[in-house]
């Protein structure tokens, strides 16, 4: 019943949403319908933030005045364009397509539901998600750093949360859920791209494959390792039969080919199940570049403010998605008018990029870092291959295509003799553009962008916490994911626009081997290995801490229950990817220190971290001066568990038997303590 009110909500926003799309994309081939739900959220979830922000109304009344905004809306947008609402076929296909897509998420997630704390990030997404839901105002305080504002981005957490607060959902299967529910809005969106860039409803079906569901070539890579007995690069053959090589399948491998960096594209994202910034951005981003594809047709003022304010909010969702979105959305403004006013904002683009360089925010990639073209293509060597194929489609030989011919030799060996191989991407992008700009095929500015994309992350990379050798850890996986959906939109088109038999049978090869890796992994990924080994099928995120910690599950939910929604609770420091922190995971309620190392990606001073862990240590098992580090920190309750009874052992007992404290709850090893 839980699922079908999460479903009914997400059904009622896409139905209310429509007009305000049709507004906003009237140049769509399928009105908008296809990012309709996405701009519905966007906007429950921006009138939410802004009454919020201004403590005008507190959150969750927010998100009902979010949602009665979005409503009036409709019946404004319907009044005045009344004969433009109608629904058709194109529309109960796309539902079809949403609601196979949920369902299948939702079957996937139920094999693999934990919120847990090895191999992902879901304790962080998941007190994030829980901390937000138990908020009354805005700013977002800090799970794992009592008493401050979060200093990271949360806006996707915030539109998770709006759906599980407005269908009535328990936390632990709206996690569940909300992963579910971007998946599928994100199919929907990249099936609206395919029937936009085409008028075909089957490259509508295979955009969303090609968008959201087929991975790395690295995967059929591996495939030939353990067919051909013999390890390749560094993938390794396997002893037994295939059934066992699916099951042990090792999906991570792929993701790591070039070294000290991960790479991820948008199915392997949910295969995770990570509400992560990074995965809730997907599906705005493809209604971003939906909303790109109507304003390259025709110019419009509602359709480029819509994109401006999507721009934004993606901003609050994956902050690294900014200078990607503000490029495409200056190449098309300019693309649809040939006003060069747009092209100032790359130029600001560019001035803001010098100041960062200078001031050493942005690093310089070392020659010895540079990446491989063999891990290129084990990454992107689909998308180039059906690149190669339409330019090869299109392409009219001349004598020109000599000379070229001698400027591409020419610079493939300079670049492999500076050991810059990549630098071939600048060429690659050049024809891409030409398209774009002189045989108005925009499109094609896509793949561009995405090479250009490549190349920067060769060159430069945002220079975060992460030291030597992962410094461009970040930047690979943030701006690769990018360039990856970016190529897979101008991939669509030149699949719709090659013709020849023989390069179309190619491209079927390359969409084939595209497709090892996803379906491997999906095969993998839920093996209790790598997940929490809840023994039964659910959604609930929370089942395997019931089944295998029961006393520290039944101690969180009568601490949850009991406690006020700003109450600080103590626990021991954590580190990452270990069972620790988790108070705030599965209550909301703030600790004074959690995740150190992810305390330290978001911005904190390691002094102040440091300073923090050694005052825990205190009222753990300190003496009298444990009363004024409760009231430093405004401690409230006081948890103890398996990961207390670890690091301070018998010193707890002088906290039981403070006078300070008063024991509310316990049961086996868990224990809660209200100080008095």
């Amino acid at each position: 019943m839980e699922s079908l009110a999460f479903l009914l909500v997400l059904e009622a926003i896409g139905i209310l949403s429509f007009p305000l799309a049709r507004f906003c994309a009237p140049r769509l081939r399928d009105g908008g319908y296809s990012i309709a739900r996405l701009l519905g959220i966007m906007c429950i979830t921006l009138v939410a933030f802004v009454l919020s922000s201004l403590h005008l109304l507190p959150l969750a009344m927010g998100m009902y005045a979010g949602l009665f905004v979005l409503g009036i809306s409709a019946v404004y947008f319907i009044r005045r364009n009344g004969r433009d609402q109608k629904f058709s076929h194109d529309m109960v296909l796309q539902e079809g397509v949403f609601l196979s897509a949920f369902i299948l998420a939702a079957v996937f997630l139920m094999h693999k539901p934990e919120i847990y704390f090895a191999y992902s990030e879901d304790f962080m997404d998941s007190a994030f998600l829980q901390s937000v839901l138990r908020a009354g105002v805005l700013p977002l305080p800090d799970p794992w750093f009592a008493g401050t504002a979060l200093p990271y981005y949360y806006l996707g957490h915030l539109a998770a949360a709006a759906l599980v607060m407005l269908s009535g959902v328990k936390a632990g299967i709206g996690y569940n859920l909300a992963v579910a529910a971007f998946f599928a809005t994100a199919v929907q969106a990249a099936y609206g791209i395919g029937i936009n860039v085409s008028g075909k409803r089957v490259y509508g079906i295979l955009s969303a494959f090609l968008v959201m569901v087929l991975g790395f070539p690295a995967g059929f890579v591996q495939l030939l390792a353990y067919l051909g007995k013999t390890d390749i690069m560094q993938f390794y053959t396997f002893p037994g039969p295939l059934s066992e090589w699916l099951v042990s399948f090792d999906f991570t491998a792929a993701a790591r080919v070039i070294p000290d960096t991960i790479t991820l594209y948008p199915f392997y994202t949910f295969l995770q199940g990570d509400l992560h910034a990074h995965f809730i951005s997907i599906p705005f981003f493809l209604a971003f570049a939906g909303l790109c594809l109507a304003l390259s047709q025709e110019f419009s003022l509602s359709t480029f403010s819509a994109a401006i304010l999507v721009t934004g909010f993606l901003a609050g969702i994956n902050a690294w998605t900014l200078p990607v979105s503000l490029s495409l959305i200056a190449l098309t403004g300019y693309h649809a008018t040939r006003d060069k006013v747009f092209l100032s904002l790359i130029v600001l683009e560019c001035c803001a990029f010098l100041v960062l360089l200078s001031q050493g925010e942005i690093g310089i990639v070392d020659v010895g870092q540079k990446t491989g073209l063999s891990a290129f293509l084990l990454i992107f060597g689909g998308f180039a291959g059906l690149s190669l194929l339409y330019l090869a489609d299109s392409h009219r030989f001349s004598r020109e295509d000599i000379l070229l011919a001698g400027v591409v030799i020419v610079a493939g060996i300079l670049s492999f003799s500076l050991h810059f191989p990549l630098a071939m991407l600048a060429l690659f992008a050049v024809p891409f553009f030409a398209r774009a700009w002189y045989q108005n095929e925009y499109p094609a500015l896509f793949a561009g962008l995405a090479l250009l994309l490549v190349l920067f992350c060769e060159i430069f990379f945002i220079n975060d916490p992460y030291g030597p050798p992962a410094e461009r850890m970040n930047t690979i996986l943030k701006f690769y994911l990018q360039a990856w959906a970016l190529w897979a939109i101008a991939c669509v088109y030149f699949l719709f626009r090659i013709r020849k038999r023989v390069l179309v049978a190619a491209a079927v090869v390359l969409l084939a081997i595209m497709a090892v890796h996803p379906v491997c992994s999906v095969i993998a990924m839920p093996h209790p290995e790598y997940m929490g080994k809840t023994a039964n099928l659910t959604l609930d995120g929370t089942e395997w801490l019931r089944e295998q910690k029961p006393d520290e599950y039944e101690a969180l939910c009568r601490l949850g229950a009991m406690a006020g929604n700003a109450d600080v609770v103590l626990e021991a420091p954590g580190d990452a990817y270990t069972y620790s922190s988790r108070v705030p995971v599965f209550t909301g309620l703030p600790t004074v220190i959690g995740w150190r190392t992810h305390e330290i990606m978001w911005g904190r001073d390691w002094t102040d971290i440091e300073e923090r862990c050694a005052d825990v240590h205190r009222m753990y098992t300190g003496g009298e001066e444990r009363s004024a580090l409760f009231a430093k920190y405004n401690v409230r309750y006081v948890f103890i568990g398996e990961t207390e009874r670890k690091q301070y052992g018998s010193d707890l007992e002088n906290l039981t038997r403070y006078d300070g404290v008063s024991l509310v709850f316990r049961k086996g090893d868990a224990e809660v303590y209200r100080v008095l």
